[in-house]
């Protein structure tokens, strides 16, 4: 055992206090030594940090989840705009729609926005109104995170969504309530109408389509309501379709070009040829006469476009456009019994190959400033020969055929307007190849395509 020297027992004070530096001594070489201490600080320096991942990461899976319940919502609410859409609600009535749908499956204008809807701003249908984009997006909750990280985290979703089928249609009847929105009522009589179908938005339950008397040949018969007088259809699709869906108007961001000042006023033209221009008050083709109209676009201001019986019309690649240059007195059309009318839309390409502008397959467009009124209504009566090709649009206003009417063997006429009716035989034709395709489509429920 190792002595104590005598002096260190003498003064106890100094001999606790040397001991005690020794102590410290030894215990700071052995902490130095001593990598425990070391991971035991570590450990506590970074236990901040881990919690910080594990919530990071808790609540990373709780804003998938949530990501993948606000798209089920931005998807039902894109279907429902674009259900609106088609009926040609304004964007307005497509908000209401869309909200309300979104706010059945979860919408929650607490932390959710709707951002935005309109004609597709990104993807594969960029700038196609045939398809309506929605947009939602919600601030998403932190409960751990913020403690460590300073996160304003926000998700936004899409969905577009559209009605737009693959069939082919000639006859599209706009109003989404009328009854007998597309009519046949001529005894004994035949509507044909070869390569294209017949489409309704009424949503009238019995007669959205109705033909009463003669018979309807044509590819398929496709209507929001009720259809009646089946057996007196022949079609190739299987059955008629009751409770289909809405068909977009083709033509509905078409406008009237740009004019000025009158070419002619209450223009009665000899035989003759008569070119382009405006003719205010419209144009009136007398009892005998034979015109032809060159190329061109004719403007009919503040009058209707008149063919009388026994009169003779003819030409080729012209549209001519009813409107008003004052917003009153907007004219229609009005072609009488007897007269021999020879008409076709301007086609993809001219003679030279060059292409023709904005108004491609256009005949006869009425603006749909006109509002609505009988006086509006458009009137083709027949003839001994009377061959139309093209589109005729008279969004707000009817469309009559009655007596015979055809497109020639290799024409195109697509009737769009509010209702359409026909009084006897018509014999039209869809091969529209010429205008670059038919416009009018249907056939597809409204479902999503991204």
């Amino acid at each position: 055992m190792a002595k104590i020297p005598c002096s260190h027992l003498a003064n106890p004070l100094l001999f606790a206090r040397n001991i005690g530096k020794k102590f410290v001594r030894m215990r700071a070489a052995q902490f130095g030594r001593d990598e425990r201490g070391t991971i035991a600080l570590m450990f506590a320096l970074m236990l901040p940090v881990l919690f910080g991942i594990i919530g990071l990461g808790m609540e990373v899976g709780i804003w998938f989840k949530e990501r993948r319940q606000l798209q089920t919502i931005v998807d039902a609410a894109a279907v429902s705009a674009a259900i609106e859409n088609a009926y040609g609600a304004t964007a307005a009535e497509i908000l209401a729609a869309a909200t309300q749908e979104a706010t059945l499956n979860g919408f929650d204008p607490a932390i959710d926005t709707i951002t935005y809807i309109g004609v597709p701003a990104s993807g594969a249908f960029i700038g196609d109104d045939a398809y309506i984009e929605v947009k939602i997006s919600r601030q998403l909750e932190t409960i751990l995170t913020h403690i460590f990280y300073t996160l304003d985290p926000i998700t936004v979703v899409r969905a577009v969504a559209s009605t737009t089928g693959d069939q082919e249609a000639c006859v599209l009847a706009l109003s989404g309530s009328a009854m007998n929105s597309v009519y046949v009522n001529g005894a004994g009589s035949t509507v044909s109408m070869e390569g294209c179908s017949v489409v309704a938005n009424s949503t009238h339950s019995t007669k959205s389509v109705n033909v009463q008397n003669g018979t309807l040949e044509v590819d398929c018969v496709s209507a929001v309501g009720g259809i009646s007088g089946e057996a007196n259809m022949t079609t190739s699709c299987p059955a008629p379709i009751s409770n289909g869906a809405a068909v977009q108007d083709p033509y509905a961001t078409l406008d009237v070009p740009a004019y000025a000042g009158c070419d002619e006023n209450n223009y009665k033209p000899p035989s003759g040829t008569i070119s382009e221009g405006v003719y205010c008050g419209g144009l009136d083709i007398l009892a005998g006469r034979t015109v032809h109209m060159n190329p061109g676009t004719y403007i009919m201001d503040r009058g209707d476009f008149n063919v009388n019986g026994s009169a003779t019309l003819t030409g080729d690649n012209v549209t001519i456009i009813l409107t008003s240059s004052t917003g009153s007195s907007y004219g229609s059309i009005t072609i009488n019994g007897g007269a021999n009318v020879a008409l076709s839309a301007p086609t993809t390409e001219d003679a030279s190959g060059s292409i023709q502008g904005d108004y491609i397959g256009m005949l006869f467009y009425q603006d749909r400033n006109s509002g609505t009124s009988p006086s509006l209504n458009a009137t083709f009566n027949g003839g001994s020969t009377m061959e139309v090709s093209g589109a005729i649009y008279m969004p707000n206003n009817s469309v009559s055929f009655n007596g015979g009417n055809s497109t020639d063997s290799n024409g195109c006429l697509m009737l769009v307007a509010q209702t359409v009716s026909f009084n006897g035989n018509a014999d039209i034709e869809n091969k529209c190849d010429m205008y670059g395709g038919n416009p009018i489509k249907y056939g597809a429920a409204p479902g999503l395509v991204e």
